[in-house]
């Protein structure tokens, strides 16, 4: 056992050893970071180096895979050589869960007026939050909104549906196939949890209760599922191969008349080079009250980190700051309510106004530290009710089945 530990420490050390070189007699001050690589993350890990004088920042930047990877091979090693994590919501969930993360409540309190951190959006504080304790200061927060042609809804005498049903009727009474159809879906992949968060936040009852036992497929989800499977008759087709990238083409190519759209990819509506449709998308909260699917990129602190930890959250706190994040808005969406409503950036983004509700009225995934590999069981069967492959209840408590199976061997329901 002794060996293995060793050799463990030795290629945690090999591995994080390349990007931290040449610090010289300064190593001890220096804190270290590792980070998914975006034009957002990359701007931000740039403002992190410099934030506090005598704590410079080396980053090293990758892709979110490796990254996580990366970080968890350290973390599982009680590593001090890695200060600053970046993670996502459902690998902090994981981190957290596994007791590798500093809780930043305590600091968030002390430095809120400080840093005015009362202005962060609290469906972003949710996102970077796991068992009731903060744990990460929030980068970016993406959220998907309710797109929908105006120009083909004034035609048509139509208001943005604020019910699922009127969200049917309005796809129904929009889709002209072949030419277009009245909603397109992204069900490919993991755009299938991300596609079905509202509906099953709303007409259903979520996907679990608070002792993680499935509720997806209850009445309420099975209604939820079928709100979907009639929704798919006026969809554009092929929908189980559509993610981000076509559901994209679909509403800018003028292929379908609404959608559930991410906040990242409303800006390529109002692209003349990528848009057919510039100026005719709008945006809203999805039926129902939203309660869609809303993901954070923050930073987190390492438990086993040696430096000051208040130190390193200032440096956060700083890199994030107002100024900072006013400088990203064309980047990323940002969390703070003030840079998301400012007049002068709502003229150059006219989506804000929207993502700003939508932020405000969406939920987090699950903050089961599984959920990512749980939701590829569950969704595959939500898709084959959706498609008429098996009956709806049939494929809902299937997946309910193998879903608490799954998460049996994993030690839950003790």
């Amino acid at each position: 056992m002794k060996t293995i530990t060793i050799g463990r420490r030795a290629m945690v050390g090999a591995a994080l050893a390349t990007p931290f070189l040449g610090r010289g007699t300064k190593a001890a001050e220096t804190a270290s970071l590792i980070s998914h690589r975006y034009p957002a993350l990359e701007y931000y890990a740039d403002k992190l180096k410099t934030a506090v004088p005598d704590l410079p920042v080396e980053g090293r930047l990758m892709q979110a895979t490796e990254a996580i990877q990366l970080q968890r091979l350290a973390l599982s090693s009680s590593s001090s050589q890695v200060d600053i994590c970046w993670a996502n919501s459902l690998s902090m969930s994981s981190f957290a869960k596994s007791g590798w993360l500093e809780p930043l409540d305590d600091l968030f309190a002390k430095h809120k007026d400080e840093f005015k951190l009362g202005d962060i959006n609290p469906g972003s504080i949710a996102g970077c939050s796991f068992g009731g304790h903060i744990y990460g200061m929030p980068i970016t927060t993406n959220t998907t909104l309710q797109a929908y042609r105006t120009d083909l809804f004034d035609d048509k005498k139509l208001k943005p549906a604020t019910t699922w049903e009127g969200y049917i009727e309005n796809a129904k009474a929009l889709s002209q196939p072949p030419r277009r159809y009245g909603v397109t879906l992204a069900l490919k992949g993991e755009m299938i949890p991300n596609e079905l968060h509202a509906v099953l936040n709303t007409v259903g009852d979520g996907w679990f209760d608070k002792d993680w036992r499935p509720t997806f497929n209850s009445p309420r989800g099975i209604e939820a599922i079928e709100t979907y499977r009639k929704l798919a008759a006026y969809c554009v087709p092929g929908f189980t191969a559509v993610h981000n990238d076509e559901h994209t083409v679909n509403m800018g190519q003028d292929f379908a008349a609404q959608g559930q759209q991410w906040a990242t990819r409303c800006a390529s509506m109002d692209n003349p080079d990528k848009s057919h449709v510039v100026g005719k998308i709008a945006w809203t909260v999805m039926p129902a009250g939203g309660k869609q699917v809303m993901i954070s990129d923050m930073y987190t602190i390492s438990r086993f980190s040696a430096k000051n930890k208040e130190k390193l959250f200032i440096a956060m706190a700083t890199a994030l700051n107002d100024a900072n994040q006013r400088g990203a808005a064309a980047l990323a969406t940002p969390p703070r309510n003030a840079v998301l409503n400012d007049p002068e950036l709502v003229k150059k983004y006219r989506w804000y106004p929207a993502v700003a509700q939508c932020l405000a009225a969406g939920v987090p995934m699950p903050q089961l530290p599984e959920f990512s590999e749980v939701s590829e069981l569950i969704g595959k069967r939500m898709v084959q009710a959706i498609v008429g492959q098996m009956p709806t209840k049939e494929a809902l408590d299937t997946a309910a089945t193998e879903a608490v199976a799954m998460l049996t061997q994993r030690g839950y329901y003790k």
